[in-house]
């Protein structure tokens, strides 16, 4: 295994783009920190694959302080043990409030798929409220955030 690189996977869900924006900002820290990355939104992610990545990333849009009914669907159908030995994050992004509640619910339901959360997450403030329209993108510094998560988890990895 010496001078292999580690797997890892960023999944999400958006349905205005900002989700999906926050996956690539983690994906280009965990890239800066050595670790080879894919990024995959839920609806094309089976079971299956997650065998292959030691480390996994999954983001939500929150919606009324819960993650997504599909992220929190895939997480809930996997095996009890299936996400035994890897290490794991959680990031957000949402436009009105309770990003943290999201990180919360997020990292509770890993964990009881036996993931290690080995980082709280980052919740960043895009779009707006009860709106599928775009709206604001995340602040500079909420991307610098998400980078950071990336070389972090990539660095506990």
């Amino acid at each position: 295994m010496f001078g292999k690189r580690k797997k890892a996977l960023v999944v999400y869900h958006t349905k205005t783009g900002h989700t999906a924006e926050a996956a690539e900002a983690v994906a280009r820290g965990l890239e800066a920190g050595k670790v080879s990355v894919t990024v995959k939104p839920v609806k094309n992610l089976q079971p299956q694959e997650l065998e292959e990545y030691t480390i996994l990333a999954v983001g939500s849009p929150t919606r009324g302080a819960r993650p997504a009914r599909v992220v929190k669907r895939f997480i809930k159908g996997l095996d009890r043990k299936a996400l035994k030995g890897k290490k794991a994050t959680v990031f957000s992004a949402y436009a009105g409030f309770r990003g943290k509640a999201t990180l919360r619910r997020l990292r509770r339901l890993l964990r009881r798929r036996g993931a290690k959360v080995v980082l709280r997450g980052v919740a960043v403030k895009a779009g707006a409220p009860l709106s599928l329209w775009k709206g604001p993108q995340a602040s500079p510094e909420d991307v610098a955030r998400l980078e950071e998560l990336g070389r972090s988890l990539a660095r506990k990895a």
